[in-house]
């Protein structure tokens, strides 16, 4: 007997990627919107220059048994946002984060019942804000789901059929952990030049950046190693320099936080790297100095 298909979800976070998700799951369910009571109460979706409202419900303060739930936070409210919403969780729910950085997801399991089951979820969909009500969804870019604690290993396969379904070039990762690492050697390489020097992502491809990138990805590389994780600095370069390519025109996530007055990421991504080679008695001394700078404690 095939199990019930999954018919309602809920997405708590509407930035632009919340809101683009929240876009592509109501194509296949019904989506509720998480928002704050300040925050608009509909919301307007743009792809390929065709806008529609985006067809989902919107509450400050869900009711419902939550089965399933997208979080698109900040890295550094990931904690805070699951643990606004753990009294209204089914005691078999489905939780989905994405994220920019790393975070400790070990105190985000202990949050849950044994029968509720984490996942993370990498994206390159692209999209904007141009207005709060509004969101620009720029492109298409595949997305990877892994799993983060062992009741979702098991229900990974069957969920991913109805995920694939609703999400473009959706795929499953057998080892989300070292994608991750991926991701953030990238963000390293681009995020934290970017923000100090003000500089779009194209513009880090110049000389005079080489030595600060190659040695931020070192420094991560380092402790990645010591965590069981393999990752080749060679490949780590090449890959970056490639998104500098590819985003050249592109202002990065956290030099948008910077100029809009925002809490950035940098406590995820150089922050996380020096915490972590301090426990593995490493030096990360240029991660050390661009978490410094970020922070505003250092030129």
């Amino acid at each position: 007997m095939s199990k019930a298909r999954i018919t309602t979800a809920h997405v708590l976070g509407p930035g632009a990627l919340g809101l683009v998700f929240a876009h592509q799951l109501s194509t296949q369910r019904n989506v509720t919107l998480i928002t704050k009571a300040t925050h608009p109460s509909l919301y307007y979706y743009t792809f390929a220059q065709h806008s529609s409202a985006l067809t989902v419900n919107t509450t400050s303060a869900p009711k419902e048994s939550i089965t399933e739930i997208w979080l698109f936070t900040k890295a550094h409210q990931c904690k805070s946002a699951l643990q606004s919403v753990l009294g209204h969780l089914h005691p078999k729910a489905n939780i989905i984060l994405s994220h920019n950085g790393m975070t400790n997801v070990a105190e985000l399991i202990d949050l849950l019942q044994p029968t509720q089951g984490l996942y993370f979820m990498l994206t390159q969909q692209a999209a904007y804000k141009p207005q709060s009500a509004e969101v620009i969804h720029v492109s298409l870019g595949p997305s990877t789901i892994g799993t983060i604690n062992q009741v979702a290993k098991k229900r990974l396969d069957t969920l991913m059929t109805d995920w694939q379904s609703a999400i473009p070039l959706l795929t499953k990762s057998t080892d989300i952990t070292s994608a991750r690492w991926q991701k953030l050697l990238i963000n390293l390489a681009i995020n934290p030049i970017a923000t100090h020097f003000n500089q779009l992502n194209g513009a880090l491809r110049a000389p005079q950046y080489a030595s600060d990138v190659m040695a931020l990805l070192n420094e991560a590389i380092n402790v990645a190693q010591k965590e069981g994780v393999n990752v080749v600095l060679a490949e780590a370069l090449a890959l970056a320099y490639q998104v500098m390519a590819n985003t050249a025109k592109n202002r990065c996530s956290m030099l948008q936080d910077k100029l809009n007055g925002r809490e950035t990421e940098i406590e995820a991504m150089c922050g996380y790297v020096v915490n972590m080679a301090r426990k593995h008695g490493l030096a990360a001394p240029v991660n050390e100095l661009y978490y410094q700078r970020i922070k505003g404690d250092k030129p």
